[in-house]
């Protein structure tokens, strides 16, 4: 039976869970600073603000994973501590494959949901997007004029990992922070002018954080290995406000089609501008 897994059928689905390999990615990566006033909004806690307000948005190309096969990938991120951890939050999660949220949202508890994804390059430009019920909600693209750092650096991602109860009435145990720590190779990159454009859609409401200035772009490719493991339990009752980022807008599905084509005419053409880096 299928169903159910041997004994070495379990130690190497393990082994993937314990090191995931991400392999022949493109990634570009616009940084850009926000207020004070919103991360802390953003941020769950135990979370804390770090004294600059930045935040970045992400678009890769994953050529192959042991995890997931090829996908691609968005996301949003801002810049949070745990006691002496630092790293970022993620806001939001993007993804093309439905092996990719359902890998990333059980492991880690990514807010990982399915999206049609771009990412392109020419020259020296690098641009992305990602789109979800017609509206194009992220963008963001790259003029690269110089080159980056490359070697070997790590990274750390914030996530809460968690379980409603079946009766909606909180959840099943305490939440979990977890930490997802990237042993990233890189062995291209460039950086140059960055741009960004957050579109309303009531599904993926990430224009609500604002943009005031973006700080650059960069663009890389490499090899990532990913490692994670639990840092604390956290207080149920403060972190239900913040438990349903994965969710699309309850009000706008139970309306039906309808009301999702009404919300794609009004915001496809987009109250959010580009914002542009030096």
């Amino acid at each position: 039976m299928r169903f159910v897994k041997s004994t070495e059928e379990v130690r190497k689905i393990q082994a993937i869970y314990a090191r995931s390999q991400f392999l022949n990615t493109r990634n570009l990566t616009v940084t850009f600073e926000t207020t004070p006033g919103a991360v802390r909004s953003l941020l769950p806690p135990p979370l804390e603000p770090m004294p600059e307000p930045l935040g970045s948005a992400w678009v890769a190309d994953i050529g192959n994973s042991n995890c997931a096969g090829p996908f691609m990938a968005a996301a949003l991120y801002v810049r949070a501590r745990y006691k002496d951890i630092v790293g970022s939050y993620c806001v939001a999660m993007l993804v093309s494959t439905s092996e990719a949220v359902s890998f990333g949202s059980n492991l880690y508890g990514e807010p990982a949901k399915l999206a049609n994804l771009t990412f392109e390059s020419q020259d020296e430009f690098v641009w992305g997007f990602a789109e979800r019920h017609q509206i194009r909600f992220l963008s963001l693209r790259g003029r690269l004029t110089g080159a980056a750092a490359t070697g070997r650096r790590e990274d750390s991602v914030f996530h809460f990992k968690f379980s409603p109860r079946p009766d909606g009435a909180g959840f099943d145990r305490p939440p979990q922070l977890v930490v997802v720590t990237s042993d990233i190779t890189t062995v291209m990159a460039q950086r140059g002018r960055g741009e960004l454009v957050f579109r309303d859609s009531p599904h993926d409401p990430i224009a609500d954080i604002p943009v005031k200035q973006v700080i650059e772009a960069v663009y890389s490719e490499g090899h990532t290995y990913i490692s994670a493991r639990t840092l604390c339990e956290v207080d149920p009752d403060a972190f239900l406000p913040y438990a349903f980022t994965a969710a699309d807008s309850f009000d706008v599905v139970g309306e039906g089609t309808l009301l999702h084509a009404q919300a794609a005419r009004k915001t496809r053409a987009g109250r959010g501008r580009w914002r542009n880096g030096a």
